[in-house]
């Protein structure tokens, strides 16, 4: 796991607070529909809150979930655009969720530098500054009640595109219709399917759109272990309801496990348990499930901006490369940035300027470019 010391020192885990607590106050709501909100410390010049709100899974069931919104203090003479944020992976239990750091309205923090899972947003005092309100959904299952769907991309992306709908109901936001979306790893994948599940979706809303950072855009091919194939295996057993016969009774215990702590503590039990965890390869059912979350085979009506390292060691570099001509196909505008020598996580700093003026020429209404099929 790139950036992982299997003998570094973890950061604590996050515990949860009453305000996670939802009973069934998001029953028989509307998607975006707030639960509750307490405000948080911001940037200068912004206010920010913890934000609980009603979304739905892939299949329409109801679920409470979580995030952060953070607006200028300023009152615009007309409503903001907004930014829908997707982070990435940090693991399948309601602790693992961003916005239950002490101060999770900054720029992205990693937790510790022998444990790469994070919270924040990348370029948060561009984004704030260009006068957008930034939101973040935890996904469904983070921090709120339920079981977090990983890499279930229509889920994340009604969860991410329900908290910009809370962000319009909230009135010190001053939020419009349109928005633009970032995402990467975890949340690359789910921000390219916001471009696809938006115009059914949430077709009240102007997707302006999609920059994803090495957006992890095929499901993994064959079992591995790693720790978030633990957390992929409970997610589909309770999105697909797939079995689990793929995994050993050791393997289960990881599946169980990352329902309980954060990825990186997975990781370290896998080191400390005997194997093996898994077999070679995926049940008929399994792969089902996968190609389900297969992204770029339908159209987005916003355009996107794909930026991913060529020695990225956790998102293959040929995923992306095999995302481009699909979603060409599917009659995307797409764009493909490639950051020489740069790896997973490394690459978001040096792209930092590039995707900036992306989303500032998608506000001023320009017309974005697109690579052409080869």
């Amino acid at each position: 796991m790139q950036g992982f010391s299997a003998k570094g020192k973890l950061a604590p885990e996050f515990k949860l607070t009453p305000f996670y607590e939802s009973g069934n106050r998001h029953m028989g709501k509307r998607p975006g529909e707030i639960i509750q909100t307490e405000e948080i410390p911001a940037p200068q010049g912004a206010r920010a809150w913890r934000i609980m709100y009603v979304s739905r899974t892939w299949n329409d069931l109801e679920v409470p979930a979580t995030g952060i919104l953070v607006a200028p203090k300023e009152v615009p003479a007309k409503p903001r655009p907004m930014l829908t944020w997707a982070h990435g992976t940090t693991g399948g239990s309601r602790t693992s969720a961003p916005s239950l750091a002490q101060n999770p309205a900054q720029e992205l923090v990693q937790r510790s530098e022998t444990a790469p899972v994070d919270y924040g947003v990348p370029y948060l005092k561009d984004l704030l500054a260009s006068g957008m309100v930034v939101v973040a959904t935890d996904y469904q299952g983070q921090g709120a009640p339920g079981v977090h769907q990983y890499v279930v991309g229509n889920t994340a992306a009604r969860n991410a595109l329900d908290i910009v709908r809370a962000a319009r109901h909230f009135e010190p936001a001053h939020a419009g219709s349109e928005f633009l979306t970032l995402g990467w790893s975890q949340g690359g994948h789910a921000g390219l399917f916001v471009g696809e599940e938006q115009p059914t979706y949430a077709p009240e809303l102007n997707h302006l759109g999609a920059a994803v950072i090495a957006p992890g855009a095929i499901p993994v091919s064959k079992p591995m272990n790693i720790p978030h194939i633990y957390v992929l295996a409970r997610a589909y057993r309770d999105a697909y309801k797939v079995d689990l016969n793929e995994f050993t009774e050791e393997g289960k215990k990881l599946v169980d496990l990352a329902g309980e702590v954060s990825v990186t503590r997975v990781f370290r039990a896998s080191l400390e348990m005997k194997g093996p965890f898994i077999k070679p390869e995926w049940s008929e059912n399994f792969k089902r499930a996968l190609e389900q979350n297969i992204p770029g085979k339908r159209k987005s009506k916003a355009p996107i901006l794909v930026v991913q390292g060529t020695v990225d060691n956790l998102v293959n570099p040929e995923e992306t490369r095999a995302l481009l001509p699909r979603a060409l196909a599917s009659g995307n505008t797409m764009k493909v940035s490639w950051y020489e020598g740069k790896g997973h996580r490394d690459v978001i700093e040096p792209a930092r300027k590039e995707i900036v003026q992306w989303f500032q020429d998608r506000l001023q209404g320009k017309p974005a470019q697109s690579d052409k099929q080869q």
